[in-house]
């Protein structure tokens, strides 16, 4: 409150009453013309029930000047915020775009670079929640995490994206439905019959995957490379790796179990040493026979250049095209993805809308310019938190096994 303001109410409030006329004119008068409401609440406050040269009138005045004050500050403290991101751009610009990656020509502003810098970094602490483990990137930055994680994973690419579920505890709950009977005709004015169903439910605990990776400040400001997104990109790179690897073949005794384990296994007769696509098709019927809907091949990469190779009987034909076209990308209508972390031999076709995928919390690089600061090493950081692979029916993940040589 301005001083002479301050003055006048102490002396009113020391005689116990309200404002003057005099006095009120002198309160209107100093509120900005944008201040539209607090001319209002102030008007409002003198034509009330206890009239001006009240106490409550007083109080009230002197409540809406402070309210007006605060707003004008948190104005000041907006603009003077957005003064030093624009300097601070300014100076990173004059650095080189090394610092502050430009963003994609016609992509939102607010999406930079899956790597932020460190000053942008800085920038975002006061949105971080610490009880979450840490300070983190923006939801928009977020998202483009976990769509580049999917990009990079066999087995999420698979799944719809209804398969995979944020959760905000240490353990995820997956309800399932075990068995749901009771449906039946009903003759005109007859009680609709009582169905019954059965739940089960999985719980599993989220588990860290992590991977820190050191530069030193001369390789990051003398590359010609965008040194800091290409860390950035690897380091999420392993992370999808690392989660493939468990999320096809993971057992009992790892962080997170595979399809593999969970599924039913066919294992191919003696002489069937490869999977054919008659072995698919096979398989596709059985998931069928389950009410399911077949989605997705993911194939052991021997196997998805014997499928590639196969010929129709007698006719010397590739059955997945031509060798100058495309490789064989789909089987009966379904997309066949190929990963290293599939056993030899092995094929798996499954309906991925009955796989579910816990995510803690999605990828996150952070960068620390001080950890090493007796080296001068820069440090990246990345972290995420996944939880399990749930199986709705073991029936719904049909994994083919070719005979050993």
């Amino acid at each position: 409150m301005k001083p002479e303001l301050r003055k006048m109410f102490d002396a009113a409030e020391a005689e116990d009453r309200g404002l003057n006329v005099r006095e009120i004119a002198a309160v209107i008068n100093s509120v900005p013309v944008e201040e539209r409401m607090a001319r209002t609440e102030i008007l409002a406050a003198v034509n009330g029930p206890h009239g001006a040269n009240s106490p409550e009138t007083r109080n009230a005045i002197a409540e809406t000047l402070k309210c007006m004050e605060m707003r004008a500050a948190d104005a000041r403290e907006d603009r003077a915020m957005l003064d030093r991101e624009a300097e601070v751009r300014s100076l990173a610009a004059k650095a080189g775009s090394l610092f502050i990656p430009s963003a994609p020509k016609g992509d939102d502003a607010s999406w930079r670079s899956l790597l932020p810098s460190l000053n942008e970094y800085r920038a975002l602490i006061s949105e971080g929640v610490p009880g979450d483990g840490g300070y983190t990137v923006p939801d928009q930055i977020s998202s483009k995490y976990i769509d580049a994680l999917k990009a990079n994973s066999t087995f999420l690419r698979g799944l719809p994206s209804s398969s995979i579920i944020p959760f905000t505890s240490d353990t995820l709950s997956v309800p399932q439905l075990v068995s749901s009977t009771g449906a039946d005709y009903v003759a005109e004015g007859q009680p609709i019959p009582v169905g019954q169903m059965v739940w089960g439910e999985v719980k599993f605990t989220a588990k860290k995957i992590g991977e820190i990776q050191w530069a030193s400040t001369e390789v990051l400001e003398d590359s010609a490379l965008d040194l800091r997104r290409i860390i950035g990109d690897n380091l999420l790179r392993d992370a999808s790796l690392k989660f493939d690897s468990d999320a096809f073949t993971g057992s009992g005794t790892n962080a997170i179990r595979g399809v593999v384990s969970q599924g039913v296994t066919t294992t191919l007769g003696t002489g069937k040493v490869t999977v054919t696509y008659d072995d698919l098709a096979d398989a596709v019927a059985r998931i069928e026979a389950i009410n399911g809907r077949p989605s997705v091949v993911w194939a052991s990469t021997d196997m998805a250049a014997s499928l590639r190779k196969e010929k129709a009987s007698g006719s010397g034909i590739y059955q997945g095209g031509q060798p100058t076209d495309s490789p064989a990308a789909t089987a009966w209508g379904l997309p066949i993805l190929v990963s290293a972390f599939l056993p030899a031999k092995t094929v798996v076709v499954a309906d991925a809308s009955r796989i579910v995928v816990g995510v803690r919390r999605t990828a996150q690089v952070k960068v620390s310019e001080d950890a090493r600061f007796d080296s001068d090493q820069v440090g990246f950081k990345l972290t995420m938190r996944m939880a399990g692979v749930s199986l709705a029916e073991p029936a719904s993940a049909q994994i083919i096994k070719a005979a050993a040589s």
